[in-house]
């Protein structure tokens, strides 16, 4: 008499249960599905051991009588085999991440399909002007956003702000260099569009005149930790910003930046990405550029002037934009872009409550240091910047890793 037989006329004796299934699954596991008399489901999950050991416990001789030709007794239910329950799955635990300092952004990867991931083999100019005609390509049919939606997006915790490490920190030389448009104004542009406006081509030159004399661009994260914990940058370290969230940000320069191994940082308006503005990238766009390192901070929702703006209006603008784009590119951002170049106390308090660990403006420099971490300068790139001016402008005066010499 089978395991399968004797199981069931334990069942049936007892009366607890009509056995409706019976099956091996992986390993040495058992599964029993059955219904109570009230035809409520339960499911019974016992080693193979485990069963022979209770039916013989309980006797077999009480089994076998179960299993005469009474009349009366119910035929044996119909046996089949199920497949795995696959949606029975555990659900994946999303444990939110807790930084007590800011962390370098991960090494950069080649992005997902449809955009080509261009190689450093052969000639990066010619590399990053066929990637630009791929991803201009993949733009007219955005890609399917690479993060599952299913999985909820982090909770943005309280983390502490990154504080000097004993009495003192450091205040380092790194140009954060400010791009807007990287594409040729339309010919009816304004002074403003056309001061705005690099040329693509201008663009790649600068690049490839920062891989050649040995830059590396850093992110916000890593100057932070720098500043603070005194941890060493790259010999030559610069920090490329690009503001509002353009769409020529992932036609042009994104491509660009990957035929160079390089990563950018962009401060993204929120509200214009969500209602899908003309001009601007979409969340698919950005979700795809985050995943292959490029990293993403938060230039307010709608874009306004800070200044004119209520206790609450600044919750609005700056807490809504980071929680909004922390739920697309998958951490929280801690590092704000005023709007314009305005701002004011208000504003400042606004970002130490809501835990951000620094911001920049447009005024000019490339000094940066703790205390004045909220009101850090850059450096601004124009439609009329020559090489020999972008030369000039990035010029670390003799500092090694930010740092004076002998320092």
């Amino acid at each position: 008499m089978t395991l399968r037989h004797l199981l069931h006329c334990y069942l049936k004796t007892r009366q607890w249960f009509v056995v409706r299934n019976f099956r091996a699954a992986s390993g040495n596991v058992t599964k029993v599905a059955a219904y109570e008399l009230k035809k409520l489901p339960v499911t019974v999950y016992l080693s193979r051991s485990q069963l022979i050991i209770i039916l013989f416990v309980l006797g077999a001789g009480g089994l076998l009588a179960g299993c005469g030709n009474d009349p009366g007794a119910e035929p044996e239910a119909t046996m089949s085999v199920e497949k795995p329950d696959e949606s029975a799955a555990l659900p994946a635990v999303n444990d939110p991440i807790i930084h007590t300092l800011p962390t370098p952004a991960a090494t950069l990867s080649p992005p997902p399909s449809p955009t080509p991931a261009p190689t450093m083999t052969g000639d990066p100019f010619m590399a990053a002007t066929a990637a630009i005609v791929a991803t201009q390509t993949a733009a007219a049919n955005p890609p399917t956003p690479p993060i599952n939606g299913s999985t909820p997006a982090p909770p943005l915790m309280n983390e502490p702000l990154p504080t000097p490490m004993g009495i003192y920190s450091w205040t380092l030389k790194v140009p954060i260099l400010m791009y807007h448009y990287v594409s040729e104004p339309p010919p009816d542009s304004d002074i403003y569009r056309v001061d705005l406006s690099v040329a693509p081509e201008s663009f790649r030159r600068q690049m490839a005149y920062l891989k050649d004399n040995g830059y590396t661009p850093v992110d916000f994260d890593e100057l932070s930790t720098a500043i603070v914990a005194q941890t060493e940058l790259p010999e030559k370290p610069i920090l490329l910003t690009f503001d509002d969230g353009y769409l020529d940000s992932y036609e042009t320069v994104y491509p660009i930046l990957q035929a160079y191994g390089f990563k950018g940082t962009f401060f993204i308006i929120t509200e214009f990405v969500d209602a899908g503005r003309e001009g601007y990238m979409t969340w698919p766009m950005i979700e795809e550029m985050a995943q292959a390192g490029q990293r993403f901070e938060s230039h307010s929702r709608t874009h306004p002037d800070l200044t004119t703006k209520s206790r609450d209006g600044h919750i609005r603008e700056i807490l809504g934009a980071q929680e909004t784009l922390a739920a697309h590119v998958g951490y929280r951002p801690r590092y704000f872009c005023y709007p314009g170049g305005t701002y004011n106390e208000e504003t400042i308090q606004m970002l130490r409550e809501l835990d951000y660990w620094g911001a920049v403006t447009t005024e000019n420099g490339s000094w940066h240091g703790f205390d004045d971490r909220f009101e850090w300068p850059r450096v601004r790139m124009r439609n009329t910047t020559t090489i020999e001016e972008f030369q000039r402008l990035i010029d670390l005066e003799g500092t090694i890793s930010g740092k004076p010499p002998n320092s």
